[in-house]
């Protein structure tokens, strides 16, 4: 098959080596190959990670920035310490050039709809939030978090590992990353726009010694159920763009790589990639229907607790995707569900 993928991160590049060799394959990515550069956290699960990227040839631990121990949660006026054995920063945009190493890649080009009408067998919108080719979302549940950060620079950094501040109304949260020995992500992002306040107060309780380049994107943290349409004629979508994003960490790395193994064994049934796409990531429905609970006030002991009591045992089975490994106290401490109605 002729396939083209617009979008080179995590879910278009893995998906162009996983299908190289064995379709042609053409990737389309708007920023220029010596500006590459990829807009997050830079965190994610190393067990998970290291078993996705061995598919490809390739050691994850050779792009390790800073390996967690726990995530201390400031929420509700304490912190709250969550052990998290598998939670990892790592040099993002290198292992994404070295995903894409001998792929046919087209840096410094913006793919628009109709741009690869009748090229390609089919075509692949990787593009994130965006959705550039897929077209918008028809779910009125559909939720983009604008998020900014700061790469900054400490002689001494504040915290020795991961540090996150939920926001009280579930609509986003702070975090701070540890890059190395000095170096450090601080961002947030949150749906009523107070992100950029709130980075701010934290490098004004923290300030650093060099705050070195800001970034930032939205994010799209509704699950795959309120993300239709997933494809639209022999456009097909992957991990962001279908929303593949665990709305209560943020993190769609490993997620959107997933969503891409998954298409890469059913190109030739997309009826069965959708099913799989809505059965994988079934928890990412019921953790988002949680915070739209939360944020919009209308949570009860009915369809809080045990949809929270589900999460908790969601994270104990899969810590080596999502890399924490939280109690079950932690777990109602940080979720906040009603015991009573």
């Amino acid at each position: 098959m002729k396939i083209a993928i617009a979008g080179a991160g995590p879910a278009g590049s893995y998906l162009g080596a996983l299908l190289s060799g064995k379709h042609e394959v053409v990737l389309f990515e708007g920023q220029t190959e010596d500006r590459f550069t990829s807009v997050c956290g830079w965190a994610t699960a190393r067990g998970g990670a290291k078993e996705l990227l061995r598919k490809v040839g390739l050691n994850f631990d050779d792009y390790l920035l800073h390996k967690g121990k726990e995530m201390s949660v400031s929420a509700f006026n304490s912190i709250y310490k969550i052990s998290a054995p598998e939670l990892v920063t790592f040099d993002k945009p290198r292992m994404l050039r070295d995903i894409a190493k001998g792929l046919n890649v087209h840096y410094g080009t913006f793919v628009r709809p109709g741009d690869l009408d009748g090229k390609y067998d089919m075509v692949i919108d990787a593009s994130g939030p965006y959705r550039k080719l897929i077209g918008p979302v028809q779910e009125p549940t559909d939720m983009i978090l604008p998020t900014f950060q700061w790469l900054v620079r400490y002689k001494d950094l504040p915290f020795d590992d991961f540090y996150i501040e939920p926001f009280n109304s579930f609509s986003g949260y702070l975090w701070y990353f540890p890059l190395g020995e000095h170096d450090a992500f601080v961002g947030a992002g949150d749906v009523w726009k107070k992100h950029q306040a709130r980075v701010e107060d934290f490098l004004r309780r923290y300030p650093p010694s060099e705050r070195v380049r800001t970034m930032g994107k939205p994010i799209r943290v509704a699950a795959p159920r309120s993300v239709f349409p997933h494809r639209k004629g022999n456009v097909v979508g992957v991990g962001e763009a279908i929303g593949t994003v665990y709305p209560i960490l943020g993190e769609g790395i490993l997620p959107s790589m997933y969503a891409a193994d998954m298409l890469s064994q059913s190109l030739d049934d997309l009826d069965s990639y959708q099913r799989s796409v809505l059965s994988k990531f079934s928890a990412y429905d019921l953790s988002y229907d949680y915070i739209r609970r939360k944020m919009g006030h209308t949570d009860n002991l009915l369809n809080s607790f045990l949809p929270a009591v589900r999460i908790f045992l969601w994270f104990k089975r899969n810590f080596m995707i999502t890399g924490v490994n939280p109690s079950l106290w932690d777990t109602f401490k940080v979720l906040r569900p009603r015991l009573k109605s």
